[in-house]
């Protein structure tokens, strides 16, 4: 019972780990772009921006969720790389429909791997909220601006 939580609690920051790099790098790129995006503030200009940061943030989910299927097609737990992804996939994102399972000693990883997606998740959704939450902000500033002039 020890050996399937270690291993989950080691994909588990493994996943936590690439997503943190990939959120940091997004944060880093995005504070270059803040003085370019409040100086130009138009929708068309943003549009770009939140479809860059849905497809970065859709990527490291991907990522990760691959990496738990390699590990379950390296361990040989389910027969091919389809159903080791598509388990993965159910399992991270707590779908879980059941037809494909881990065999009964390492089942316990799966649960693991639905408790790291949960939290990833979220963190991704609180990571885009922050980002639109600063483009209102930017826009109520301008209004106020826009406002005060006349």
């Amino acid at each position: 019972m020890l050996q399937p939580i270690a291993l989950a609690i080691v994909l588990a920051f493994l996943s936590a780990l690439i997503h943190a790099l990939g959120l940091l790098g997004l944060l880093y790129w995005q504070t270059r772009q803040w003085p370019q995006i409040e100086a130009d503030f138009r929708p068309r200009r943003n549009l770009p921006v939140f479809l860059l940061l849905f497809g970065v943030i859709l990527t490291l989910h991907l990522i990760e969720i691959s990496l738990w299927a390699a590990v379950y097609l390296w361990q040989h737990w389910l027969p091919d790389w389809e159903s080791s992804i598509y388990f993965s996939a159910t399992s991270y994102s707590t779908t879980g429909y059941g037809d494909i399972v881990l065999p009964r000693a390492w089942r316990l990883i799966g649960v693991m791997e639905s408790i790291t997606g949960v939290l990833l998740l979220g963190w991704s959704a609180a990571f885009f909220f922050t980002v639109v939450h600063r483009f209102f902000e930017i826009r109520i500033r301008r209004w106020q601006r826009e406002r005060d002039k006349e």
